[in-house]
């Protein structure tokens, strides 16, 4: 082989490399519900929520945020409840910021009715907040609020 071929072989290749790794990957299909978890840990974590935002009545959804109250295992459920907006919504992002500096995050993709998001939570307070975007690209932040842990004391 002659040292041209060579080396256009190998810029080919260097090339190659580069787009593929320049490359991200593909959302799933629309109406695939998935979640991704990234924990995090922090120093110092910002448990204190901030103002949700106005989304327009047309977008309007209910969120339900839930604790488990069993110590051994303290769950957080975020479900997403339907609403005005549940044709429009095209992505439900859960973050959990949790007393213990961990922050995860999760995404369900074109939520329906009832498609929950599962975190671990703490034995004390956590915060939560939740974002939704729609068809038309924008993004509202419809819920940051703490959790606290309640135990159930059986009497």
């Amino acid at each position: 082989m002659s040292m041209k071929v060579i080396i256009a072989l190998l810029v080919s290749c260097i090339a190659i490399m580069m787009i593929a790794g320049c490359t991200s990957p593909v959302a799933p299909p629309p109406g695939t519900p998935t979640t991704e978890a990234t924990p995090v840990p922090t120093a110092t974590p910002d448990l204190e929520p901030r103002p949700t935002s106005v989304v327009p009545p047309l977008y309007s959804v209910s969120i339900q945020i839930q604790k488990n109250p069993i110590s051994t295992n303290p769950w957080i459920s975020v479900v997403f409840e339907g609403g005005s907006g549940l044709g429009y919504a095209t992505l439900m992002e859960a973050t959990v910021i949790r007393s213990d500096g961990i922050i995860e995050q999760k995404s369900a993709f074109k939520p329906a009715k009832g498609t929950q998001i599962l975190f671990n939570g703490t034995t004390r307070t956590d915060r939560v907040i939740v974002n939704v975007s729609y068809v038309d690209g924008s993004t509202y932040t419809v819920s940051d609020v703490q959790l606290p842990f309640s135990n159930i004391n059986p009497t």
